[in-house]
């Protein structure tokens, strides 16, 4: 049969998109959307495809963001980018996957079962889960590139530095590079916000820096595959683009466009719980929320007992007796501790096992007869939005059929997938195991009794929500319980999140970081994202940052911004390497100044981004109004001399401090005396590399950077009113 083409977007600016058999095939087996719903799929990958690099022998990248909701259909999103994709030429995908091994393996699971590869498509597709040179994967990636029918190369690897840089290997191997030359290669980064950029692990350790972890070795090796691909396209998935995480995209990845995605039309997320439908929340009390140290409880608290109640009655009903569903599952998100986790399984256990011997002891037993009526007491709850519910004695009837067919899972570190289709009814505790990315199947009763000493991060808030998702089949038997402070927190959320998704909308990326870093009201989580230990910690004194990347964008942004100023002169100490001068600038321009200096590593991303918020707190809580700018050495046209030093395995500038002098008709006391106490300030450097053993790629650049003072008094106001 011959392939039928159907050009969909024949002006794009960079090749033409077409749909073919793999797209055409995908499509037509996506049984549970309607017309509308699978138009608007293509259309939107097609959007984002569009935007690539033509992957046929062309020498280019770019990065783009698609946007979606928790659980709201990216993982079919990007699968039907793949296959439109391999329609349109492409030959190897890359997918992130993820932190942890189980989410590893539910994306590749996923993508044989989407794709079919291991039936009918198998011929199609070729599927490596974390490859390794050792393997001789590269042998075999060459040798399919080879073959008339040109299979696609599927390649998933957690996102951690120890799984990238061996597929780094990979793609330097002589074989490989010679096979694959200037032909695209497409890189999928799904959770995009977290380990590649997780602008919210913001460690709270007594280190004066950012440090260079995991995450930011994650994010350098990221850097080091893609500069190793001269044809290649990197698209990020993420359902969280708040303010902080947009500004640090700016910087680090330099995305040129976005897509937001739209959900299914049964997709329930933040406003059909916390605005439509508040009715479905119920209030864990206070005293019956968990914590390792204020709260151990050393009892079962009601609250879980009439939330699995709740459950099995709805598995009774949506599954046994309307058939609607084949199988239904609960969330016990108790706490981050194993122990704690333990400890609840072990209740839930004791709870399901009792009921079961209950409720087959004779129909006079007082033990089933009280059973009886505190599940008939939840039952008038859990029946409260059905129309014409079975009556009670069906439903017990099948509780104990429930209970017999439920299967209990402890979900932490190394615990086995789940069989969904082997029970009528699953119960999942866990932590962590159960956050981000973790796809509870069949979701409808959320116990998350998880206790909040402060403000959650809005992506923490959001990336909770596994009972978020296609739940509009069975909505009315769907039950959140939350303690208070939560339910507060996500109804904020859910405002911000809307308001985030209609700027997205409506504005380009380079206009909505603009208004991102001006706009209080666009803050995830109203200025208290910066936590004591961080201001405490890392923003008092002097910190100085390391621009070696995007050095001539910094430089004629920052010569282009000096020579716009009106600058009064520092003291004078006589020589031109020591005298400087400022400009007082109203804090929306510094803010601004800061917006538009370029910062490509991790540490100083987090700073940058952690500055303009503090600026914002600054100007909204202690009426500051304005921040100093230097430009230090300033009659220096050439530059100071610096040199490069290894730390950690990362370059970075020697001190750009010079120190104090007491020699001299005039004693100089230093660059980190150049300062005025009342506001922050701001220093510009410009540096000329020394050309040493290290800094041989850089040797004889000029470039500027920054050094940042943070006032003492600042940070004793600040954490003086937490």
């Amino acid at each position: 049969m011959s392939e039928i083409i159907t050009v969909l977007q024949p002006n794009s600016p960079s090749f033409r998109i077409s749909e073919g058999v793999r797209t055409r095939d995908l499509i037509s087996r996506l049984k549970e959307l309607d017309s509308d719903e699978r138009d608007n799929l293509v259309n939107e990958t097609t959007e984002i495809l569009s935007h690539c690099v033509n992957p046929v022998n062309t020498v280019g990248s770019t990065t783009g963001i698609a946007v979606g909701y928790v659980q709201s259909g990216k993982t079919l999103s990007f699968t039907t980018l793949t296959a439109l994709a391999i329609d349109n030429g492409f030959r190897i995908i890359i997918y992130f996957a993820g932190i942890k091994v189980n989410l590893l393996e539910q994306t590749t699971k996923r993508l044989k079962k989407d794709l079919l590869t291991d039936s009918a498509n198998s011929k199609f597709f070729k599927v490596y889960q974390s490859p390794s040179i050792d393997g001789n994967v590269h042998l075999k990636i060459k040798n399919a590139l080879g073959l008339n029918h040109k299979p696609a190369i599927l390649i998933t690897v957690m996102k951690r530095y120890t799984d990238i840089d061996p597929l780094i290997k990979i793609f330097k191997s002589q074989e490989l590079t010679d096979s694959l030359g200037n032909n695209g290669v497409l890189i999928i980064d799904d959770e995009a916000d977290q380990a590649s950029l997780n602008t919210f692990a913001r460690k709270n350790s007594k280190h004066e820096d950012w440090e260079e972890d995991d995450f930011s070795t994650t994010y350098s090796s990221i850097l080091n595959l893609r500069a190793g691909l001269p044809n290649h396209s990197y698209i990020q998935y993420t359902a969280t683009p708040q303010g902080p995480i947009l500004i640090n995209i700016m910087d680090l990845l330099s995305p040129k466009f976005h897509v937001v995605l739209t959900p299914g039309k049964s997709y329930t997320g933040g406003k059909t719980f916390f605005e439509d439908n508040t009715d479905l929340i119920h209030t864990i009390p206070d005293q019956e929320v968990y914590h390792h140290k204020k709260n151990q409880l050393v009892d079962c608290p009601q609250s879980l007992i009439e939330a699995l109640q709740l459950f099995l009655i709805g598995v009774s009903i949506v599954v046994n007796i309307q058939g609607k569903e084949n199988f239904l599952s609960m969330m016990i998100h108790a706490a981050s501790e194993k122990d704690a986790n333990r400890k609840f399984n072990n209740w839930v256990k004791k709870l399901i096992d009792s009921w079961a011997e209950r409720l087959n002891l004779p129909d006079v037993d007082p033990s089933k007869i009280e059973l009886i009526n505190e599940f008939k007491e939840n039952y008038i709850e859990a029946i409260r939005r059905i129309e014409n519910p079975p009556n009670f004695d069906l439903v017990i009837k099948e509780v104990l059929q429930v209970i017999l067919d439920t299967n209990i899972e402890l979900v932490i570190g190394g615990s086995k997938e789940i069989e969904w289709s082997n029970a009528t009814s699953h119960i999942l505790v866990g932590a962590d195991m159960l956050n981000r990315g973790y796809t509870v199947e069949g979701l409808s009763v959320s116990y998350m009794p998880r206790y909040s000493v402060g403000k959650s991060n809005a992506d923490t808030i959001q990336q909770r929500c596994r009972f978020f998702g296609y739940k509009l089949n069975y909505l009315d038997n769907c039950r959140v319980f939350l303690p208070n402070d939560s339910i507060i927190e996500y109804r904020e959320y859910v405002e911000h999140e809307e308001m985030m998704r209609t700027q997205l909308k409506e504005n380009t990326l380079t206009q909505l970081e603009q208004m991102l870093v001006l706009s209080t009201a666009m803050n995830p989580t109203r200025n208290n994202i910066l936590s004591s230990d961080v201001i405490r910690q890392k923003m008092i004194g002097w910190r100085q940052l390391n621009a070696l990347q995007h050095i001539d964008e910094n430089y004629s942004f920052v010569s282009k911004f000096l020579s716009e100023q009106t600058f009064k002169n520092y003291k004078d100490y006589r020589t031109n390497d020591r005298n400087h001068r400022y400009v007082k600038l109203e804090i929306k321009k510094v803010i601004e100044f800061l917006k538009d200096f370029k910062i490509a590593n991790m540490p100083d991303a987090l700073r940058k981004s952690s500055t303009i918020q503090y600026l914002r707190y600054l100007a909204d809580n202690k009426g500051l109004k304005d921040a100093y700018i230097f430009e230090m050495s300033f009659g220096v046209l050439e530059g100071r001399k610096r040199g490069l030093e290894e730390d950690k395995g990362h370059l970075k500038i020697k001190n750009i401090f010079s120190g104090e002098d007491p020699k001299g008709s005039e004693v100089y006391p230093g660059d980190r005396a150049i300062k005025f106490e009342d506001s922050l300030c701001i220093q510009i450097h410009k540096i000329a590399v020394k050309d040493e053993t290290l800094s041989l790629r850089w040797g004889g650049q000029l470039l500027f950077t920054l050094g940042i003072y943070y006032p003492e008094d600042f940070a004793h106001s600040f954490v003086g009113i937490k």
